[in-house]
């Protein structure tokens, strides 16, 4: 196995193991899915104006990025195999994961916490920024980054909140997510 290979399979082991647990805790009753607001949005419409309105959003924004010279994109440079796990990692298991731990688990917490849903919704997201730039760089490109992130996680809690499902987030999170790595093919 190839060290390109490893390496993408550890970063895409960690959503594997989270999602194997959660599984093994719903099906042995230590959870329900309903705690992880596994069920359908109050109604489609509310569902597709919500992910409808976040790629308009993500575009746009991505699109403003670019014209004012400050998208700064990494190239895509991995083989097949690995690009398929990685993308796999970043487009599906990673927003799953993510939306089942942020905007269902840590978002409900805050709120019992916080006792006020803005609140909450804003602190859930600035752990999410947090643990999603630890690597944090110095740069005009990263300061950005933290604020797309930020605005993000809020708009995916709100839409956790305003559809009482979990499945609104996680299709907004694996759309920005498809269109950052899309960008990373053609730009």
């Amino acid at each position: 196995m190839s060290e390109e290979i490893r390496s993408a399979i550890l970063r895409v082991l960690p959503f594997i193991i989270v999602l194997i647990a959660i599984t093994v805790l719903i099906r042995n009753k230590k959870t329900t899915t309903q705690a992880f607001y596994l069920n359908k949005p109050v109604s489609k419409l509310t569902y597709f104006i919500w992910v409808g309105a976040f790629l308009v959003y993500s575009i746009l924004t991505d699109f403003i990025l670019y014209k004012t010279g400050n998208l700064e994109i990494a190239k895509w440079d991995h083989k097949l195999l690995p690009s398929i796990i990685l993308i796999t990692g970043a487009v599906i298991l990673g927003p799953l994961v993510e939306e089942l731990l942020f905007r269902a688990r840590i978002f409900d917490l805050m709120i019992r916490w916080f006792k006020n849903l803005h609140l909450a919704n804003f602190v859930q997201a600035c752990i999410f920024v947090l643990l999603h730039h630890f690597t944090y760089l110095n740069t005009k490109s990263s300061y950005i980054d933290i604020v797309q992130s930020l605005g993000d996680a809020i708009l995916f809690g709100y839409a956790r909140i305003y559809t009482r499902s979990i499945y609104t987030s996680t299709t907004m999170h694996m759309t920005g997510n498809l269109i950052a790595t899309i960008e990373r093919f053609i730009f």
